[in-house]
């Protein structure tokens, strides 16, 4: 385990150096691929613009979050939201999948669907066993066979077709939730905390609020949800509302064609030139170096 005084490592894939991902980075992979190298242990770490979700068809294991272990046991789904420490334990012979998505790519999924249940169904981090013979478990099952059949043919359309594919599997457990109740596993006071801070963020970051400001409307002073922010996240709470900005501005760069200038006054910058400097601070490139790149990418590789 990583004691509270040693940074908590951090990861692209668990045992790869960490890197920036790509905002429509999406990866799958068994459980045995990774976990046969690491002896079927993860050590407590985070990734940065990650959130995977696993679901597990043989063996079991346990996942720690928040200091807590939660055991989980085949058929299973498990979901880490992006930054928060976790560590897994896998049986040995445990199989299934594991599906890693950028928060850019998760984004635009939640963006598109409509209802309020599917777009929280990965909010928090959970490990809920399934039952075997529940039609819901059957259509996670499938949407998760279609994903990874997707992901290793590389047709045309292979981004939207995951996409749809993740939409069906978060309509499957928001099913579950509403006909099994939300698992208490992953409902500690601080995790709780930290979802209620992002679903904020989510809708006051163009707003440009300060820490002390988040905190006064969660209830709880500014040293706590920045110590409860670092401990889960290993970031400040000032740190995660500044990676949200970024990620919409890198979304805005990629998908729209509007101006610098429109992006930035869209972010809450009423200075162009702030929004530059802030930008470039954070991603070592221009906006509009990060928009050329990007257009170069997509026209060497397309979808």
């Amino acid at each position: 385990m990583t004691s509270l005084s040693e940074p908590i490592p951090r990861y692209w894939l668990y045992g790869e150096p960490p890197a920036v991902p790509e905002l429509r980075f999406v990866h799958v992979e068994t459980i045995p691929d990774r976990m046969r190298l690491h002896n079927w242990e993860v050590q407590p770490h985070r990734h940065d613009g990650l959130s995977h979700v696993l679901l597990v068809t043989r063996g079991g294991g346990r996942l720690t979050v928040d200091a807590e272990d939660w055991r989980f046991r085949a058929p299973a789904l498990i979901a880490v939201p992006a930054q928060v420490v976790h560590g897994f334990r896998f049986d040995p012979g445990t199989d299934g999948s594991v599906l890693t998505m950028s928060e850019g790519f998760l984004a635009n999924v939640l963006a598109a669907l409509p209802d309020a249940e599917p777009r929280a169904a990965l909010a928090l981090p959970f490990a809920r066993d399934l039952d075997a013979d529940a039609p819901e478990t059957a259509d996670l099952t499938a949407a998760f066979t279609a994903i990874a059949a997707e992901f290793h043919a590389h047709h045309l359309g292979r981004a939207t077709a995951i996409a749809a594919q993740v939409m069906l599997a978060l309509v499957a457990l928001s099913r579950l939730v509403a006909g099994q109740g939300r698992a208490e596993q992953g409902q500690s006071p601080d995790i709780r905390l930290l979802a209620r801070l992002r679903a904020m963020i989510d809708a006051r970051f163009r707003e440009h609020w300060p820490v002390d400001r988040y905190a006064q409307a969660l209830g709880v002073t500014a040293g706590r949800l920045n110590a409860v922010s670092r401990r889960v996240t290993g970031r400040s709470t000032l740190q995660l509302i500044h990676a949200r900005l970024m990620l919409e501005a890198q979304r805005s760069l990629i998908y729209t064609g509007l101006g610098m200038a429109e992006i930035g006054y869209a972010l809450g910058f009423e200075d162009p030139a702030y929004f530059s400097r802030f930008f470039t601070q954070r991603e070592g490139r221009s906006p509009q170096a990060f928009r050329r790149a990007h257009r170069e990418d997509g026209r060497a590789g397309g979808a």
